[in-house]
């Protein structure tokens, strides 16, 4: 692959006299437009121009609240709060979308196809880091030959955006990327022009939004189950049964719900959810996708993969259980999942499987000795980190084609188990438990799985949640602990102050 990185001069620093209220290296985004402009002359064929450069530091949900007022195309959040991490995407570039079982092949070959002969510049004193630079975010779907309703049908089966413009959060500072993708009739002193006066739009909406308060009055809902309770434990014994039958190892099902409002006037606010989210659940993924008026909006404890400096870092997460009203209740709840034959079966499932797709993009795959617990705010799973040293060549989409679905969002034989959900579950999923991340110029970057999530709009929600089904599995336990999962939504909506 030919990516090319411009090396900017010193001395270059420039400001477009009165558009700004920070200093944006002008000549450099200049000459990164027009060297791209050239090349797509010699090549034929449009080229991406991508410009970086630090910025000041806007907190980043109000910075977000600010991209949606700016009103310069759809918006996209993912943040990891524990890790000081954020980022923010707001319009679009370009995108790369895909239809069918070969979602993930066919992304992984137009993205390499756009990042080759790349224009990329950072201005002096920026350094390039993970999260930087022509980062393109999105997700697929968890079943690509499962049935779609219109539910999803702003949600293709794969999408991957590269943002106009990106805010990436580090621990100590904050970086604007600038895309666009440059043809031989373009001129680039208007689409400098053109950035500017968005730039400044963008500022001043951040700005007006740092003015408003993060949390807006909740709104008053109703909580409908679409599949009744019993029809869905019934659904669980016939698997368990079919499991004892030797059919499969391990299915995963879920189920969804809907939140109605009381009153049609109020509405779901998305910057209140994601606050709630980032309040209560530190250590997980949260993240909101925009589809036109939808939000596909989560706090997901669950890593996909992470690829970076070479290496792939992985997880296993299977095995569950509440946690406890005391610290005594609590550890002793710990204690009996790292010992439950039922939720040991089924990690061990999840491990072995993760180990042998590695195995085909990596060398030195190393599993660590056993599980550990990962405690979230109203539930705790068994986890067993995976890494293993990326093969030169390969990104992380070739990693995920093979990774995703794991058996702790599908079940085990795989295609069996796939197969049973398509027939049993009647649900589409979308993009629930699919993988949902980012991808950076160098084929590093990070994918979720899209977990205690939900589709919302103004008006409505659809919540999902899964539990791992084994041949030791009860359906009332099951039941009850899709309710734990929902919870995480339920709560991030504003459920906590209605005895939700």
């Amino acid at each position: 692959m030919n990516v090319e990185i411009s090396k900017p001069l010193i001395g270059q620093n420039s400001t477009e006299p009165g558009q700004l209220p920070f200093t944006l290296d002008y000549e450099l985004l200049i000459k990164t437009l027009q060297k791209a402009i050239n090349r797509s002359t010699q090549q034929q064929r449009s080229i991406l121009a991508s410009f970086t450069q630090k910025i000041e530091w806007h907190d980043t949900i109000q910075a977000f609240n600010g991209a949606r007022l700016a009103s310069l195309g759809e918006c996209f959040f993912w943040e990891q709060p524990a890790e000081q991490t954020a980022l923010i995407g707001i319009g679009a570039a370009t995108s790369i979308e895909t239809n069918g079982t070969a979602s993930f092949t066919d992304s992984a070959s137009a993205w390499r196809a756009m990042m080759n002969n790349a224009v990329i510049s950072y201005a002096p004193g920026t350094e390039p880091t993970p999260g930087s630079g022509p980062v393109l975010f999105g997700g697929f779907a968890f079943d690509m030959l499962s049935p779609r309703t219109q539910l999803w049908s702003e949600f293709p089966d794969g999408l991957l955006i590269l943002p106009q413009y990106l805010l990436s959060y580090n621990v100590d500072h904050v970086s604007l990327t600038i895309n666009t993708m440059m043809q031989v009739t373009d001129s680039y002193e208007l689409q400098a022009q053109q950035i500017v006066e968005e730039l400044s739009k963008l500022q001043a909406a951040i700005q007006q939004s740092s003015n408003m308060p993060l949390e807006q009055p909740t709104p008053h809902f109703s909580i409908d189950e679409s599949q009744p309770a019993s029809e869905w434990m019934k659904m669980v014994a016939n698997v368990v049964e079919k499991i004892r039958q030797g059919s499969f190892e391990k299915i995963v099902l879920a189920r969804d719900i809907q939140l109605v409002l009381d009153d049609p006037t109020e509405t779901f606010d998305i910057t209140s959810t994601l606050q709630r989210l980032r309040e209560n659940y530190p250590g997980a993924y949260v993240f909101a996708m925009q589809r036109g008026e939808n939000f596909f909006i989560g706090a997901t404890p669950e890593r996909l993969v992470l690829a970076q400096d070479g290496k792939i870092h992985t997880m296993a997460l299977a095995g569950s259980v509440r946690r406890g009203e005391t610290e005594d209740e609590d550890t002793q709840l710990g204690a009996e999942l790292l010992h439950s034959e039922k939720n040991i079966n089924e990690h061990v499932i999840v491990v072995s499987m993760v180990q042998e797709a590695l195995k085909k993009h990596c060398t030195n795959v190393q599993v660590s000795a056993s599980p550990q617990l990962l405690k979230l705010k109203n539930v705790q799973h068994l986890q067993t980190p995976i890494t293993g040293d990326l093969i030169p060549g390969r990104c992380i989409l070739d990693v995920i084609s093979d990774l995703h679905p794991t058996p702790a969002v599908g079940g085990f034989p795989r295609d069996t188990a796939l197969e049973e959900i398509r027939n049993t579950e009647k649900l589409d999923r979308g993009w629930y438990a699919g993988p949902l991340g980012w991808i950076g110029a160098s084929g590093h970057g990070e994918f979720a799985v899209a977990l205690r999530s939900g589709l919302v709009d103004s008006q409505k929600a659809t919540l999902f949640a899964g539990c791992g089904i084994v041949s030791s599995s009860d359906p009332l336990i099951e039941y009850e602990e899709s309710w734990w999962k929902f919870q995480v939504m339920v709560r991030g909506l504003g459920g906590n102050n209605q005895g939700y």
